[in-house]
């Protein structure tokens, strides 16, 4: 949500806890183990007011369709186990103790990945290129922020190839990996004179994210 306007600032929390509560480390749990139960996509279809309920309310939300979708659950099993809770606050949540279980979610939670990729192509870009954010329509999952959408920036750094992030269309062409930037943008060019002075913000952006921008961008920079 950072950089939309209307949002506010972004307030850190000192000394924030890794959980607020303890049903926030159950759904954690939930998400890591459950396979296909929660993604991107089906976050990113819910309706602004549950989005914005909360960052595992939504986890929850999403969980809870997914398993419906899935067959695992039905909703009068939700609604039964709901009102079961909301007449009996101090009872607690049923445990099915499966070693073997736990030790193959244990296994897939800590198991290392190669994320880079072999390069199928040379970089588009070099650093210090002027180049533009592309402003497209992403119904889907995307990491291109829409608040940089059509603007302008410089290649900071290139970094790597990467698999894309975004959404397969189904039906579509398979996304191959990219080559990944990081592309520096004044603070003023994002949000005009409500930004900070002599801000710059860093993204880390996909090849197709951007295009080539033949402008000058005059920056006054205080890295952010």
């Amino acid at each position: 949500m950072g950089g939309v306007p209307g949002y506010g600032p972004v307030e850190p929390e000192e000394d924030e806890p890794v959980f607020h509560h303890e049903w926030e480390g159950r759904m954690f749990g939930l998400a890591t183990s459950v396979p296909g139960g929660l993604s991107r996509q089906r976050l990113e279809s819910l309706e602004p007011a549950e989005y914005m309920s909360g960052y595992y309310e939504r986890w929850m939300i999403a969980l809870e369709r997914g398993l419906m979708e899935r067959g695992v659950l039905s909703a009068g099993e939700l609604d039964a186990k709901i009102q079961h809770f909301r007449y009996n606050p101090n009872a607690r949540p049923t445990r099915v103790v499966d070693p073997a279980l736990t030790e193959r979610v244990r296994a897939r939670m800590y198991r290392q990945r190669q994320l880079r990729r072999e390069p199928i192509s040379p970089p588009a870009f070099a650093e210090g290129d002027c180049v533009r954010a592309r402003d497209v329509e992403h119904a889907g999952h995307t990491r291109l922020p829409r608040y940089v959408q059509g603007k302008r920036g410089v290649v900071a750094a290139l970094h790597a190839v990467y698999d894309f992030p975004d959404d397969v269309v189904p039906g579509g062409e398979e996304q191959l990996p990219q080559h990944l930037y990081n592309v520096r943008f004044p603070a003023s060019e994002l949000w005009g004179e409500s930004a900070e002075a002599g801000g710059t913000v860093h993204i880390d952006m996909w090849e197709g994210y951007i295009e080539p921008d033949d402008g000058v961008i005059a920056e006054n920079r205080s890295d952010t």
